[in-house]
């Protein structure tokens, strides 16, 4: 939640490390598989500059509730918004139900070009676009 862009991602593992967010034995791990995730082919085009990025922002519903999507990115060149939430574990409906509800939340503020993308972390990444 602390990446943005492809080029942070050294300094905020570097700083976690340092305030003892994790252990030397993870430090080399995580810079690693945080390496890999943002390398992927399909999630690369979400880390870079063209995009305004806010990570893990409340957004209020209609009804009364808050929503946190992990990664909202809004184009610096159009009307597209890309809504992103990691998941580790199975693909469940309900992860396709939440994210659509951020979508949702998203159209009432006057949005319409919207992408909703799960990002599945574990052995495998796996990008599901709906």
């Amino acid at each position: 939640s602390k990446i943005s862009y492809y080029n942070q991602k050294d300094d905020v593992i570097d700083k976690m490390y340092r305030l003892g967010d994790f252990t030397k034995e993870d430090y080399q791990k995580l810079k690693h598989d945080v390496t890999d995730l943002l390398n992927h082919d399909e999630i690369k085009l979400f880390f870079t500059n063209d995009w305004e990025v806010k990570n893990e922002k409340e957004i209020l519903m209609s009804n009364g509730k808050t929503c946190i999507p992990d990664r909202l990115l809004f184009s610096k060149e159009s009307d597209k918004v890309v809504v992103i939430d990691y998941k580790t574990g199975a693909e469940l409906e309900e992860n396709k139900t939440q994210i659509t509800e951020y979508a949702n939340a998203l159209k009432l503020m006057g949005k319409t070009n919207i992408d909703r993308i799960l990002i599945y972390i574990s052995d495998v990444i796996k990008v599901v676009r709906l």
